[in-house]
Order: C-alpha cells, then structure tokens, then sequence
C-alpha cells in the first residue's frame, strides 16, 4: 500500500493571460477615445442661444436681487466678516497682550517668538 502524504507535490507553472492583458487594455483605449470624443463633440455643440433666431434669451429679472425666493443672495465681496476676521487674527499675531494675567500668560507676536525659538529659547 502506498502512503498518501508521501506524494510529491508539484507547482503549477505560471502562465500569464497575455490575451487577456491585451484584449482589456484595448477595451479601455477604445472606451477612453470614444469617451474623448463624444465629450468634446458635446463641448463644441451650438448653445441654445447661438440657435435662438433673435438673439439670446433675456436675462432672468430676479438677477441683482438681494433674496431670490427664500435664499439671500450675498456679493462674496460685500462679506465683511472675513475681513474683520482677518484684521483680528493679523492683530492677535503681531502683538503683544495677555492670555491669562493671573497666571502671567502672554502672546508674544509670531516674528519674536520665532526668533526665541531660533536662538534656542523654550518657554
């Protein structure tokens, strides 16, 4: 009687699916260009208003507007929210002034508390 566990086990030799690789990477250039072409066919259609006979349609009458419906309609270059933000900030960076005075905690502006740490000073 032979003894099952004694068999040698073989590896199986390694193929690589070179038909396959190629077959999906021609899929893929095929969809890529295809994909290329319909979005630029897209891109350089006529727009509506080329196509109107008199011209382009006229602007909606709610433009300019401060609310339209129930959503105000803000120029992000009226906001002055950022700006005094900033001012703080820049402020806060620049000067000196207390955190905490009865703990003798201060905010040192950023140029010196850079220097001190470049010289090799901690707090």
């Amino acid at each position: 009687m032979s003894d099952p566990s004694n068999h040698a086990t073989r590896a199986e030799p390694d193929r690589i699916g070179t038909p396959r690789i190629l077959a999906v990477g021609a899929a893929s250039l095929i969809f890529f260009f295809a994909a290329s072409w319909a979005t630029i066919r897209y891109a350089y259609e006529p727009t509506r208003a080329e196509m109107l006979p008199h011209g382009p349609a006229a602007p909606p009458s709610e433009i300019g507007r401060n609310k339209i419906g129930i959503v105000e309609q803000r120029l992000f270059g009226l906001a002055v929210e950022p700006a005094e933000w900033r001012a703080r900030q820049v402020q806060r960076l620049t000067t000196w002034g207390w955190v905490d005075r009865k703990a003798g905690l201060v905010h040192v502006p950023i140029d010196e508390a850079m220097a001190r740490v470049a010289r090799g000073e901690r707090p």
